[in-house]
Parts: C-alpha cells; structure tokens; sequence
C-alpha cells in the first residue's frame, strides 16, 4: 500500500503536469523511436488540438481492452453499462473506431469497447473540442481509436499472457496476427482470444439496519477475429475492406450475506459483435481527393438474470432480455488544397436499430409490463463543410460548420435539426511553441437505451445504490457552447509541457437521478438544468537523461468545478459525480545494454460531494488512487517478455449515500493483478 504522504513528494518532483499519454522509453528498435518522434511533429503541427498515444505506449501497463486504457486517459469519460462507474473527466466523451461513433455504454450489458483487445490498436487520438469534420455530438471532447493497419512486406507477430488476480484467480489472453502484401493487395489479419476472471469484494452499511458483504465472481470470455484488406491498383486509387467479428460470454456470481438477509444472484450472457466497412479513396488530381465508405454493424446479446433469496423469507425471482443493435450507412468527403485553403466537405447517411425484449418473473408469477419490449429507430442526415486557412508560417485559422438532422421513432416520432459552428485557431510563437484557442457548438444526443422504457430490475437489494434502471422517453438533447485556450511547449528532445483552460456553457445537460416510484428505487436520465464546467488541464512528459541516462517522466493533472441549476425551481448544486481533480504521474527507465525498459504509473481519482439533489438524495465519494508496474525485457531480435503488476494499492472505491431516511456507506474492493507476457516477431 503507498502511502499518501509519498504521492505530492512524487507529484512534486515530476513537476505535476499533464500528459495524455506517457512516453515509450524503450526506444529499442529505430521505427519506435522514428515513430514517436512523428506522433509529437504531427501535434505540433495539427491545426486542431490533438493528443496522440502510440501504440506501443498502450500495452506497457498491461491495459488488456480498449476500455481499460480510456478509463487511465484523463478528461475522457466512458460509461461502463450496467451501474454507475466511469473514469471522470470533462462530461461526455464521443469514442469512435477508424472515425466511426460506437455505441459506449448500455444500463444492462457489457460495454463494446472491451471486445477490442490494445494489440489491435495503432493509436488514440484525443481531440479536446469539437470540429465540423467529426459528429456534432462532441461534447466533452473526440477519441479516435485507430486500428492496426497491414505495413509490413510478411510478418508474424504471437503474444501470450496468463497471469493471476488477486493470487491465485486465473487469466489468459492469445493475440496472433498476420500481415503482408501480395502484388497490389496488402492484408492483416488477426485473431484473439481471452479468458479473464475476477473475484472481488464488496460490502454495503446501512446504518443502523445490517451490515452486508458481497462476494462477487466474474468471468468474461471472448473470441474474435479482424480482417484488413488494402486494394491498390493505381497510385490514384485505393480500396479497402475492415472487418470483425466478436463472440464473448460472460458470468458473474454475487453472495450477499448479512444477519437479517442471505441471496445468492447470476447473471450469464451471450453476445455478438459484428464490424463491417468498404472504403474507397481517389486521388482526382495532385490537389484533390474523394473518399467514401458504406459500412455496416450489429452487435447482439442475450442474458438471463436469477435471484434466489433464502432470509428473511423464501423468494425466486428471475429475468431473460434480448437486445440487438444494428448501424447501416454511408458517407463521403471532398478535399481540395488551394493556395492557402484546405477545403473538406462531406455528407452523411446513417440508420440505427435497436431492440429491447424483456420478460421477467418473481416466484413463478409473471411481472412483464408492455414497457419492457421495445423497438427503436433512428435515421441521421449531416452535412459538413470546414477549411483550414494558413496566413503565412505561423497563423492557421480552421472554422467550420455542421448540420445534422435526426429522425427517432421509439413509440413516439421525434424530429431534431442543429447547426454545430467551430473555429479553431493555432499560432506558432516559436519554432517550438504554440498557442491554441477553440470555440465549438456541440450536443450530447439521448443513446437510444437511454430512451428505452425497458426496466432492468436489480436482483440485489433494491436501495439507493442498487436500483432498478430504466430510460426516460422525454429525454432531450443536451447543448453546450465549449471554449479550450491551451499554450504548448515542444523540447528538443521530443518532450512537451502544456497548460490548458476550458469552459463549457451547457443547456438541458443530462444526468442520472434516482426516484422512489411504486416503493421502489428507480434511476433513469433527465434533463437537470442549466449547467457550466471549467477547469485547467496540465501536461508534461520529459526525459530526464541529462540527470540519469535513459530516465523519463510524465505527469498529467485536471482541475475542474462545475454547478448545474434547475430552470424550474431555480435549485443550484455541483453537477453530479465531477471530481474536482485527478492526475497521472510515472517514471519510466531504460538499460539500453540489457535491453531491458522497467516504469510505474500511479492514477488518482479525486472524490466529489454531491450535495442534496432535487429528489433528496445526496452522495459523497471519497478519492482513490491505482498504483502499475512493469518489467520489458527484450530476449533477442524475435522475442520480448513484460511483467505487469497492477492495481498494487488494491483501491477501494468508498460512497455514502443519503435520503431523508437512510444513510447508506458503500464500498467496493479490487485487488492487484500480475501478468506474464511473451511475445515473439518473425
């Protein structure tokens, strides 16, 4: 366990500022080293604020998904599913995947972002603000997972990992990819597999009424499977085909025992997740380009839910619910280069498809409502036109405007129409710093689950923090007016140093409530009030070889406030779950002799205290803090082997909640992990 003492003294000596991703220290092979060198030139010169993580930096701390290594980025907000967890930032974060929206949370499943392993990954991009290029619904900022494309002329890469939680709780993954070239035809494919388990703690105090402990075993199981085809038969002309498919299970046990109560509860389910897309790229002159794409995902799941409650009294309640969610569309975009203008231009074509079935029964008896089934659509037209205009070497000026027009269907028919203006605005002071500042109009549009009257009723107690989940019908777009000004400095030896502010004027902004409706505790979104968000954001990554040779730091820190006020009864609060601060900081070491890169990382997650909401409850969090490790060893020109060992302060999530009739004192605890991996190139 760290103690507390020690993290300002580590904060302090690493300067305590901000960066959105670390450094790859181990700068082995020279196309590492050329390639982390390209990621900080291309922000440097971007005119559109943008962090880059590699991805050799995404796989050093043993983040097994995509949505492990979001939650570690700061100021990017993910929803996990069922449940109220996520990695506080700046509000809504949009994530995307080769620049196309996914679908990041459901109230009853698994979240898709887990089904992409960090060995598919080339880079994240995070864009802080809003642009015409990407969708309207940017509030809180853009991440783009870039996948893995097909680069080398033949090459094999194989990695194992088997590691244990918690001691003595099994898990394996297997990663193997192929990727080569065949005359005009450049191919990767790549298949992964895992079998990930957990075993975790938890216990509820509602005081002066029982103390609870749970018991909570899970194991999540996936296969899937990607392919990436590049068709080249001019220098003019490009085509391609991504796709990917997914199966994955999952089964969680929870034991919950007390003096007054005994239930065992499960939750099995089966999914799968189905990634599809042509692309097209023409080069119409030196100067001109057209691209297109038509693409296509589905992403099924099933699930099965049972209680079995032995005291006080005798009860069997159980749940069965189907869920399918399906994208079809197309796009396409103009680009022309023109003295001083950068000229894009594209329009969009899109249909959603979701459908909720849910059929449950307690003690036999059927408790279906007509409510639980239910079917939505949504057709999406947008059109967007941005330049980017360049006054000499040093001034850049990109504005940009967007409209969007969305037509919803889900029991009652709705139709939405909005303009979404940018600008972006980059100086060069020097060769070396930059001074951006940004304006962008953006929504945050209702997820269709987030619409769906379909309930999702807790087979755990039914109390403030284990409610039933629901949607709301009458849910609104939420707007917001966002302005990010941020002073960079670039190193010489390819470090940077950054400090940022941000404001967010926000509109009918969407939050979580919990309500007492037929004796029992219900959460589904509303639309809360008129809100604001502000806060400063700093960076920095550095190598420190001038002291110690092959020593690095980097460090990353976000300090916000917030406040929310209801247009209807003129009641003010913090907005709901906003930490006032958290950071990163890490060391990294390399032994070029041994060939051999070690490093720790330590994340912390500032508490919040949510006072009093309108419906009386109110919540406290206290902060917590992750504590990662890592071991990189090189054994020749074809294999490597890392040690990872994770989650070592064995953070403990703590949470009071209160009504007007109860105190209720959560807490949730993880334990730390180690990983073995071996990987082999050839």
């Amino acid at each position: 366990m760290i103690h507390r003492p020690l993290i300002p003294l580590l904060l302090l000596s690493s300067m305590s500022i901000t960066s959105m991703y670390a450094e790859d220290i181990i700068a082995l092979d020279k196309i590492q080293v050329e390639a982390n060198t390209a990621i900080l030139e291309e922000r440097r010169d971007h005119s559109i604020a943008k962090r880059i993580i590699s991805g050799t930096e995404l796989t050093q701390y043993g983040d097994l998904n995509a949505l492990e290594m979001l939650k570690r980025t700061p100021g990017v907000t993910i929803p996990e599913g069922r449940g109220q967890k996520g990695s506080p930032g700046k509000g809504y974060t949009v994530v995307m995947v080769d620049g196309e929206e996914t679908s990041t949370g459901s109230k009853r499943r698994g979240n898709p972002l887990e089904q992409i392993t960090s060995d598919m990954i080339e880079r994240i991009e995070v864009m802080t603000n809003g642009s015409a290029e990407y969708t309207a619904e940017s509030m809180g900022g853009i991440v783009n997972i870039v996948l893995k494309k097909p680069k080398a002329q033949g090459v094999t890469t194989a990695k194992i990992t088997g590691g244990a939680y918690d001691g003595d709780v099994p898990s394996q993954t297997l990663f193997v990819q192929r990727e080569g070239k065949s005359g005009n035809l450049a191919y990767l494919v790549n298949l992964n597999a895992s079998d990930n388990r957990q075993e975790d703690t938890s216990s509820t105090l509602r005081v002066g009424v029982s103390n609870e402990q749970r018991n909570i075993v899970t194991r999540y199981q996936s296969l899937g499977v990607t392919t990436k085809l590049i068709y080249t038969p001019s220098s003019k002309d490009k085509y391609s085909f991504d796709g990917s498919l997914t199966k994955n299970n999952s089964k969680t046990d929870i034991d919950v025992a007390s003096t007054t109560r005994t239930v065992a509860n499960n939750d099995r389910s089966d999914g799968t997740m189905l990634w599809s897309a042509i692309k097209g790229e023409h080069h119409l002159s030196g100067s001109e380009l057209l691209d297109w794409k038509v693409k296509f995902h589905e992403s099924t799941n099933t699930g099965e839910s049972g209680s079995a409650q032995l005291l006080p009294t005798s009860s069997v309640s159980h749940q069965d619910d189907k869920s399918l969610f399906r994208v079809l569309g197309a796009e396409s975009s103009y680009s022309v280069a023109k003295d001083n203008h950068f000229i894009k231009m594209g329009i969009e074509l899109k249909g959603l498809h979701q459908t909720d079935e849910v059929r449950r029964d307690v003690n036999g008896t059927d408790v279906t409502t007509a409510g639980d089934t239910i079917s939505m659509n949504q057709t999406k037209g947008a059109f967007y036109v941005q330049d980017e205009i360049s006054f000499g070497e040093s001034f850049v000026v990109t504005p940009g405007l967007r409209y969007e027009t969305i037509r919803r269907n889900y029991g009652a028919t709705g139709n939405i129409d909005y303009l979404a203006p940018s600008l972006h605005v980059l100086a060069r002071l020097t060769p070396n710093d930059n001074l951006r500042a940004s304006v962008a109009k953006t929504v945050k549009l209702p997820r269709l689950d987030e619409l769906s009257t379909s309930l999702d009723s807790t087979f755990d107690r039914n109390d403030i923090r284990h409610p039933d989940l629901t949607g709301n019908a009458n849910l609104t777009e939420e707007k917001a007016l966002s302005y990010e000004l941020r002073l960079e400095h670039f190193f010489e030896d390819k470090g940077i140093v950054s400090v940022g502010g941000f404001y967010r004027d926000i509109d009918d902004k969407i939050e979580k409530m919990t309500v007492v409706e037929g004796g029992r505790y219900v959460m589904r979104p509303y639309n809360s009030g008129q809100g604001s968000l502000w806060g400063v954001e700093l960076e920095l990554k550095k190598s420190l070889s001038s002291y110690i040779e092959g020593l690095g730091t980097f460090a990353n820190a976000t300090i916000q406030n917030s406040s929310i006020t209801n247009s209807a009864t003129g009641f003010k609060r913090p907005i709901k779950q906003t930490s006032n601060y958290l950071y990163n900081i890490g060391i990294d070491h390399t032994l070029p002799s041994y060939k051999l890169t070690y490093g720790t990382a330590y994340r912390y997650v500032g508490g919040y205290d949510d006072p009093l909401d309108e419906n009386g409850v109110s919540q406290v969090q206290k902060g917590y803090g992750t504590l990662d490790m890592y071991l990189n060893k090189r054994l020749n020109e074809t294999f490597k082997v890392q040690l990872n060992w994770k989650n070592i302060t064995h953070a403990t999530i703590e949470t009071t909640s209160k009504t007007s009739t109860e105190t209720q004192i959560n807490r949730d605890n993880s334990y730390s992990s180690f990983l073995l991996t071996l990987e082999g190139r050839w």
